[in-house]
């Protein structure tokens, strides 16, 4: 648990806790205006009341640590303190429904449909009992149940599509933190015993290697695993570019970045291995300390063929992903095509005289 000075729990300052709080701020100021707009407020409204009143003292708990109280490794990586100030809030926008009037609940339909249709599939029932909300009428019984159930609905899917993202940003840092020990066990390793993986070829004028001395020597190692390095911090550059912003508390862009890293290094020392081993097709001999240090860096940069898929992934999963608040992204559907109409014959006109100006024809 993280604490001031003084023992008292410390506010986290990250935006997500901000979003929190003023979102439960908004929701007990709209719990107040209903209290003191209503002339009745029965034991079942004081129920509902309290519940919210209580969740939405949970998450706020949840955003200064001091319940739950995970240590910073497990509440980084398992988005402890994130998922329960959320959960408890939208647990409260959910109760709260049961409260509102009539033009409370007919201004939260549209939205809370978004949220349903942005987090469903298109042939999921519950889907298809949302989006009748939006056409049934404003006193249809049992409307308020349907819309706490909507919006219930809407906010699972929102958790749980944060939760995938979350897990592909921890299997993304798990990688490039296997990746990374490996790569510095081997460098240390080589460093050692340059003779056992050489990076070394034969020029024009004899054995020319990667630090350019004509004998395998630690350095080398080390220079190809910088410049691998290199090619990969230059890839996650140019990928940034094409990977869209986010306002999610999983910073995945940022994970993918760091897995070019290693991965850079990674493949331009499996390249210049294989190239010396002649298991390239069409590539000859390096005959250079340049032309060595040149693949070295380009294949650090082609590490991105490798990577460009997983960035593809990401960037589908953070498409998907709703906002972690009220918001939700509404995707493109087609409307409704209109009933046809029955043909109707065209009454005879009886009179000489030409139509006036202001009739409408008859709809065919």
């Amino acid at each position: 648990m993280f604490t001031s000075k003084d023992g008292e729990p410390r506010a986290c300052k990250r935006v997500w806790a901000q979003d929190v709080n003023v979102a439960a701020a908004m929701m007990e100021a709209k719990v107040d205006e209903l209290r003191v707009s209503t002339t009745t407020w029965t034991p079942a409204q004081q129920a509902i009341e309290d519940g919210v009143r209580k969740r939405l003292a949970a998450a706020r708990s949840a955003t200064v640590r001091r319940d739950p109280a995970p240590g910073r490794l497990s509440n980084w990586w398992r988005g402890t303190l994130i998922d329960a100030a959320y959960q408890n809030l939208h647990a409260a926008e959910s109760m709260i429904v049961g409260i509102y009037g009539p033009d409370d609940i007919e201004a939260e339909v549209p939205e809370a449909v978004a949220r349903v249709e942005a987090g469903l599939d298109r042939d999921d029932p519950r889907r298809l009992a949302a989006l009748q909300l939006l056409a049934g009428s404003p006193t249809d019984r049992g409307r308020t149940a349907r819309l706490a159930k909507a919006v219930e609905i809407g906010f699972g899917a929102s958790d749980a599509e944060y939760l995938r993202l979350r897990n592909f940003r921890n299997t993304v840092l798990g990688g490039a933190c296997a990746m990374s020990v490996l790569l510095v066990a081997f460098v240390v390793y080589v460093y050692a015993n340059p003779t056992d993986v050489p990076f070394c070829f034969e020029g024009a004028d004899g054995a020319i290697c990667a630090s350019g001395s004509s004998v395998p020597s630690g350095h080398d190692v080390i220079t190809v695993t910088l410049l691998g390095t290199l090619g990969g911090l230059l890839a996650a550059i140019l990928a940034i570019k094409n990977m869209q912003a986010t306002a999610s508390p999983y910073n995945v862009p940022q994970a993918l970045a760091l897995l070019k890293l290693p991965l850079g290094a990674v493949t331009a020392v499996g390249a210049l291995i294989a190239i010396r081993g002649d298991f390239i097709p069409g590539f000859s001999n390096l005959d250079s300390q340049a032309q060595i240090l040149a693949y070295a860096f380009g294949f650090g940069v082609a590490q991105q063929l490798f990577t460009g898929l997983v960035d593809k992934q990401a960037r589908t999963i953070l498409s998907n992903a709703p906002g972690k608040a009220t918001g939700a992204t509404r995707p493109e559907r087609p409307l409704p095509r209109p009933a046809p109409s029955a043909p109707t014959e065209p009454a005879e006109d009886t009179t000489a005289s030409a139509p006036s100006f202001g009739a409408q024809p008859e709809p065919i």
